[in-house]
């Protein structure tokens, strides 16, 4: 499945992750699907405890994925407008052109 984020850039966004807490010791986690649709219980990584997770609802409704940003800034997937991402109104793009151009 595609999706775009905000500078309009094409994403391939697999399943939809959710993100959990502990009711017992409120540790957060993200799981693949909703903890409800797991067959095998569900262990806590934080506390061990069985059946305890629930949904983040402040988390999980956030649209983390359109602030992700695929640019060559970095080698991996990040927030828009980070310190070394192409689209930050402050990256030094004649420092950038130098080290590439090796002037």
């Amino acid at each position: 499945m595609y999706m775009l984020n905000r500078l309009g850039q094409r994403i391939i966004v697999g399943n939809r992750r959710r993100h959990c807490r502990c009711r017992s010791c409120g540790a957060r986690q993200v799981k693949a699907k909703h903890p409800a649709e797991y067959l095998r219980r569900i262990r806590c990584k934080s506390c061990g405890e069985f059946d305890t997770l629930r949904i983040g609802k402040w988390a999980d409704r956030r649209g983390w994925r359109y602030q992700t940003c695929y640019c060559d800034g970095y080698h991996f997937p990040h927030r828009i407008r980070s310190e070394f991402c192409y689209h930050n109104p402050n990256y030094p793009a004649e420092d950038a052109q130098r080290a590439i151009g090796g002037m």
